[in-house]
Parts: C-alpha cells; structure tokens; sequence
C-alpha cells in the first residue's frame, strides 16, 4: 500500500509543478499532502524548494536526480 501512496502523491506534485498548468491568483501551485517517511541520502537531492505560505501545512520539495519529487517535514 506504501507504494502505490507514494507513487500517487508524486504523480500529483508532479502535476502541480508542471510549468503550463494555468495558476489562479492566491492558490497555492505545489504543496505536501504526506511526508517522505524513510531518510534519503543528501547526494541523491540536487534541488529542494520550500512549499507556498498558504498551504496547509508546510513542507520541503525534494527534486532528486532521477526527477523525482519527494516532500520531507521542514
């Protein structure tokens, strides 16, 4: 179940990253539902990016080198 969880959650934050998705002003564009439970190495993440302020809860999106997006608790 781990799997197919993760697996939708990066599908959505891929989706919400995505450059040509149409913003409405106030409204958020990526923000972390769950977090990353188990540690990743710190040479597997090359770019991290901090969810919006007006997002539920917070939150740290890392991009790893495969493109992979992950959220971890800040």
């Amino acid at each position: 179940m781990k799997v197919p969880a993760a697996t939708l959650v990066t599908l959505l934050l891929v989706a919400t990253c995505s450059p040509s998705q149409a913003h409405l002003n106030g409204v958020p564009t990526a923000c972390c539902f769950s977090y990353q439970q188990c540690p990743i190495s710190r040479g597997l993440i090359p770019s991290a990016c901090i969810t919006s302020s007006g997002c539920t809860q917070p939150g740290v999106i890392l991009v790893t080198k495969k493109k992979k997006e992950l959220c971890a608790d800040p």
